[in-house]
């Protein structure tokens, strides 16, 4: 930190210039790098890639147009309507064109940039395009090359301890799908067991949510907010009404990702784009969660524009359906590894939430500078103002 003040201090003395993004950074539409199939499979090598939290949708074997990314030139892809942004540092290509392609320009290094994007920490809803109109009149303030190499090998250093530790509970995680699918199989059971078989529409009801206006969710919870609100990926923000009261597993219906499934539990508000899936007294409610999320009900979807998932093709799926005791016990096992991999209060999920702070707190403070022209003058006003202070106390 003290070489970084020293490089100030000789570089950058009176403070340093702000620039506006368009002024430090080209960008490239993605047009012609666009994914023509979403059959997508673990077994091909190109990532189709999103700006947003899922970044990596999958894997393509399609061989044109892809962005030739690489550890010595990397971009930022930027999305153009949540102004969500990811560092790429290898061949991909993307989902749709609502993204731009960041490169830098000579003065500015990339990895710089993408750190103070992070102190701005900007999040739009408003579903129009950001980058031109709104994000690169942005300002960002552009100390020498010098300083910039300086500062962002300190935040590198802390991202790549927490990507590290990230890689590791990728590892356990695999680790608990491995047990889990296990469990789930039956096959290692002794004595073994005889199974019954029931097709989820028989011990299903399945029913998707209602369609609800963006305007009427809010990104925070409150009084006048007060129900989390369900979409096809989770929670999407909080509304003031509800239409689900009770423990139940969601099934995404809708996108490149449908057939995830989460856990709801309390009075909540589920949209069109989640199957809400109520069991009889046959099976318990963690179990079915745990079943549902190893079945990988992404396979199912229907191919084309928007790939989705008809609850008539749900309900046919079959379904083993154990003794309700031995649900229980397979679901509170996997209940323990999951806790283990995610629960944000305990080991790794722990030490990493705890990494990302660290670097946060860090990278806030190095990339805050005086703008040009006001440290010196800041100074001979401190010192004046000391010398009349004195100049007072002899009188």
């Amino acid at each position: 930190m003290s070489k970084i003040a020293d490089l100030i201090k000789k570089y950058c003395p009176n403070g340093v210039e702000y620039k506006t993004f368009e002024d430090v950074c080209d960008y490239e539409q993605p047009s012609k790098y666009i994914v023509d199939s979403t059959d997508y499979s673990d077994e091909y090598t190109t990532p189709v890639l999103t700006a947003g939290q899922t970044f990596i949708l999958g894997y393509t074997d399609e061989k044109n147009g892809i962005y030739s990314a690489s550890k010595d030139c990397p971009v930022v892809i930027f999305d153009d309507f949540t102004g969500a942004f990811k560092w790429v540092d290898f061949p991909f290509k993307v989902k749709s064109s609502a993204m731009k392609i960041l490169t830098a320009k000579n003065e500015i290094l990339l990895r710089y940039v993408f750190h103070y994007m992070g102190v701005l920490n900007f999040a739009s809803n408003e579903h129009k395009r950001l980058w031109i109109a709104t994000y690169s009149k942005f300002q960002i303030p552009v100390p020498p090359l010098e300083v910039q190499r300086e500062i962002v090998q300190v935040l590198d250093s802390f991202t790549m301890l927490t990507a590290e530790l990230s890689a590791e509970l990728s590892a356990r995680k695999k680790q608990y799908e491995f047990y889990r699918d296990q469990l789930l199989s039956f096959k290692k059971v002794s004595p073994p067991l005889t199974l019954e078989w029931k097709t989820l529409g028989e011990i299903c009801d399945m029913k998707a949510g209602k369609a609800i206006s963006a305007s009427d969710i809010s990104s925070e919870q409150s009084k006048m907010f007060p129900y989390p609100c369900y979409g096809g990926n989770g929670i999407r923000g909080y509304v003031a009404c509800n239409n689900q009261n009770g423990e139940y597993c969601l099934i995404g219906r809708q996108g490149a990702l449908c057939g995830n499934v989460c856990f709801a539990t309390g009075t909540f508000y589920a949209t069109e784009h989640a199957v809400v899936v109520k069991n009889d007294a046959r099976l318990n409610n963690r179990f079915l969660f745990h079943l549902l999320t190893a079945m990988n009900l992404n396979q199912y979807k229907s191919q084309g524009a928007q790939p989705g998932l008809a609850v008539g093709n749900l309900e046919k799926l079959s379904v083993p359906v154990p003794p309700i005791d031995i649900q229980k016990r397979i679901a509170k096992v996997l209940d323990n590894f999951e806790a283990i991999c995610s629960d944000l209060k305990i080991g790794l999920p722990a030490e990493i939430e705890l990494r990302k702070k660290q670097y946060e707190y860090y990278r806030d403070m190095l990339l805050s500078f005086e703008p040009l022209g006001t440290v010196l003058a800041k100074q001979a006003s401190k010192q004046a103002s000391k010398q009349a202070s004195k100049q007072a106390s002899k009188q």
